[in-house]
């Protein structure tokens, strides 16, 4: 398997696709764009790894989770990964960074647009299906067996936030 062959089919997936792609490092293969649901804004990195030769996408969450909250989110995630049939919900326990990841063995394969496109749609369906979730929880003082039941509020968004930060992109740079 070539891999430098694999990682420009990525690359060209996203150039046909017209989705802008930024900090692009060919040489150790990532790239990061941004994506816009109907629910938030996400962060995309992509990387192949050469040594384990997967093909790694994650979704970063627009905020991070506030100490106080991340038990509850730890217990939300757990219970949402369990029903998962690909990919994870993930949070670094020290920064409260929240993340849905999928990785794909590459091994002995080529590089299928099929595959990679639906890869892509499943993991941004997922990631701003689950945003709803995890700010009700965090800031609609839902418990996680409410939110896991649909009782969440769907408008509850970090607007706050994201005043705070400033804008993390143009507006014509996100794809939606």
């Amino acid at each position: 398997m070539n891999l430098k062959l694999y990682w420009e089919n990525v690359l060209e997936y996203f150039e046909e696709e017209e989705w802008p792609l930024y900090e692009v490092d060919n040489e150790n293969k990532t790239a990061v764009t941004y994506v816009r649901g109907d629910n938030a804004t996400f962060r995309l990195f992509v990387w192949l790894d050469g040594e384990s030769k997967v093909l790694n996408l994650a979704w970063y969450y627009p905020s991070n989770i506030p100490a106080n909250k991340r038990h509850l989110i730890l217990d939300l995630l757990n219970r949402l990964n369990y029903r998962f049939i690909m990919g994870k919900l993930v949070m670094n326990p020290e920064s409260g960074g929240l993340a849905l990841r999928i990785s794909v063995s590459v091994d002995g394969t080529r590089f299928s647009v099929g595959q990679f496109d639906s890869s892509i749609n499943w993991g941004i369906w997922a990631a701003d299906e689950f945003y709803p979730k995890f700010m009700s929880v965090i800031y609609g003082d839902y418990t996680v067996d409410e939110v896991l039941e649909g009782k969440e509020k769907p408008q509850l968004r970090l607007v706050e936030k994201a005043e705070e930060q400033g804008e993390l992109f143009e507006e014509d740079e996100a794809r939606t």
